[in-house]
């Protein structure tokens, strides 16, 4: 008997639970005609009333930290401050930063001036005495090479018999005299030797004539040739070559420029857009900002909007772009606005309870002074021809 009774109390307590708690677990969803209290018209047979939560946030909105690290050197605004979009809001240090800037331009006229005198490069003049002179080096070798001429054969022949000629009559005048006693020396003697001289050149110049080059001649002009040749090249052919090397020298010293521009640029936080300061980082000067380290936030509050944050997988397939909001917030003594749908993600998030949820946006028809960033709104919408339950 005690048994029996044992089973119905807890009967009975299961009973009163459910009752009790039932309604909060049915789907928010409901085909039954009626008032609606935030629609313009009760919702038909055929539709399903969706309701969620979701939080105030400004459609336009940033918070805004540096790129690199460094000191801080200032925060320019405090919380609340109007901000115009270019206004510069914190710094850091940009001492040496400073510096490297002024050593990258300095680099760079360095670079830019060793160009500039590469490409003067040689005089003119310069060219055209290396050129001559290869030339001639040239014409001298290839006329040695081919040895001499017919004219230059004859030349020689002539200038021999000559000599010979010459040298026949001052023998003949020696001869007259020398056989005379005591007459001691006299021109014919001095006058033999030099025919004798001349003859013996003449000569010399025949034989060569008839013989052509030596071997040592020809390559001591091959030599003097290639010598030429290098003194033209290392004056024409060389200097494109050392143009492109100073080129690429300036390249690197504007790139270096840039980088260093880029990181003093980076030192500064500059408004994206007009809006109000809506928090700052509680930093001092010389503190040290890593990359990253959200330091000022920014934000248009002049236009709110409302971001759905438990639409489920039914809601993210039945809600669509443009249908209408009615919305409900709590914190303005259940203030009634309406709005619509601006944006449903095609990518889910999921919660740390693994829940898996689609963010919506909700454009408001009417901005209210009042609304603050981060009221939370209740949200009701009505899908036609539904079935089943999109928020929870």
């Amino acid at each position: 008997m005690r048994k029996a009774l044992l089973i119905f109390a807890a009967l009975t307590i299961v009973a009163l639970a459910v009752g009790i708690l039932g309604p909060r677990f049915r789907p928010a969803r409901t085909t039954d005609p009626g008032t609606a209290s935030l629609g313009e018209t009760a919702p038909q047979e055929d539709q399903t009333r969706i309701t969620g939560r979701g939080t105030v946030v400004p459609a336009l909105w940033a918070r805004l930290s540096f790129p690199i690290s460094g000191q801080l050197d200032e925060i320019r605004v405090t919380t609340g401050m109007t901000v115009t979009s270019g206004q510069e809001l914190a710094t850091l240090e940009r001492e040496e930063l400073d510096l490297q800037v002024h050593l990258a331009e300095s680099e760079l006229e360095t670079q830019k001036a060793q160009l500039a005198e590469i490409q003067e490069g040689s005089s003119q003049a310069e060219i055209a005495a290396a050129q001559a002179n290869y030339e001639a080096a040239l014409a001298a070798h290839k006329e040695l090479g081919a040895g001499p001429s017919d004219e230059e054969r004859a030349l020689a022949e002539a200038d021999l018999s000559a000599a010979e000629r010459a040298l026949q009559r001052a023998q003949a005048a020696y001869d007259a005299v020398s056989s005379r006693p005591n007459i001691g020396a006299r021109p014919e003697a001095l006058q033999l030797e030099q025919a004798t001289l001349d003859y013996q050149r003449a000569q010399v110049a025949f034989e060569l004539a008839l013989a052509g080059p030596s071997e040592a001649e020809l390559k001591q002009s091959q030599s003097h040739v290639a010598s030429a040749k290098a003194q033209l090249d290392a004056l024409t052919s060389a200097q494109p070559n050392a143009i492109r090397a100073a080129q690429a020298g300036v390249t690197r010293a504007e790139v270096a420029l840039k980088q260093a521009q880029l990181r003093l640029d980076q030192a500064s936080l500059y408004a994206p857009f007009n809006g109000t300061i809506t928090s700052v980082e509680e930093a001092r000067a010389g503190d040290i900002i890593s990359p990253g380290m959200p330091v000022v936030t920014v934000a248009d509050l002049d236009e709110l909007q409302v971001e759905i944050t438990d639409l489920d997988e039914w809601g993210a397939a039945n809600v669509s772009v443009d249908q209408t909001v009615d919305l409900i917030v709590p914190a303005l003594g259940n203030r009634n606005m309406r709005g619509r749908v601006t944006f449903v993600a095609s990518e889910p998030t999921a919660q740390q309870s693994g829940a898996i949820f689609y963010k919506a946006l909700v454009a408001l028809d009417q901005q209210d002074v009042e609304l603050r960033w981060g009221n939370s709104v209740r949200v009701r919408l009505y899908v036609a021809g539904s079935r089943g339950v999109g928020f929870r």
